[in-house]
């Protein structure tokens, strides 16, 4: 069986020092930037998940993105909702990923043993599921997740799909409490 030749560009140590600018740069924002998320309610489904992507791609932002799932959930339709929550919050999930997997790609880590230990928790044949179930659970702390999960080289893919499918299990749930509100 022959392996697919990945392209040029991915094999670039300018690629992943871009990519690590450009995701650092989102999360930080924060302390940079002022988010208006007032301005977000006029947009409605699409304001929530706008409003996910930025809770869930910045490290310093005060508001967790369920409580507008929640209010949206009570406002629209309780599915779509969810759908456009988990979307976005998912999305912005593979902002940590992608700054800690192109920090790797740039740099050498000194210490192998604990990116062996990384490497063996996260793609332990109970990886998927434990991603699933943080991703489950509303945390500030899921950002380190997608960090770790990015150094230690998880196909992201994998780790879309698996946060895609922890947030929408949650997010389902808060849109139909927030209904019956």
């Amino acid at each position: 069986m022959r392996r697919k030749n990945k392209p040029a560009i991915l094999q670039s140590k300018l690629f992943y020092a871009i990519l690590f600018l450009l995701s650092s740069l989102l999360l930080f924002s924060p302390i940079f930037f002022k988010f208006d998320l007032n301005s977000l309610k006029s947009f409605g489904i699409a304001g929530v998940f706008l409003f996910n992507f930025i809770s869930s791609s910045t490290l310093f932002f005060p508001a967790p993105g369920f409580l507008a799932t929640g209010i949206g959930g009570a406002l629209f339709n309780p599915f779509l909702v969810a759908l456009a929550a988990s979307l976005g919050s998912t999305l912005g999930e593979s902002v940590g990923f992608l700054f800690g997997h192109s920090s790797r790609k740039i740099s050498h880590p000194k210490d192998h043993t604990f990116m062996e230990s990384l490497y063996k928790i996260i793609h332990h044949k109970h990886g998927f599921l434990l991603i699933v179930a943080l991703a489950f659970i509303p945390n500030p702390f899921f950002d380190a997740i997608g960090i770790l999960a990015g150094l230690a080289l998880y196909p992201l893919r994998r780790f879309l799909l698996s946060v895609f499918i922890g947030r929408f299990a949650r997010d389902i749930i808060v849109a139909y409490v927030g209904s019956t509100l």
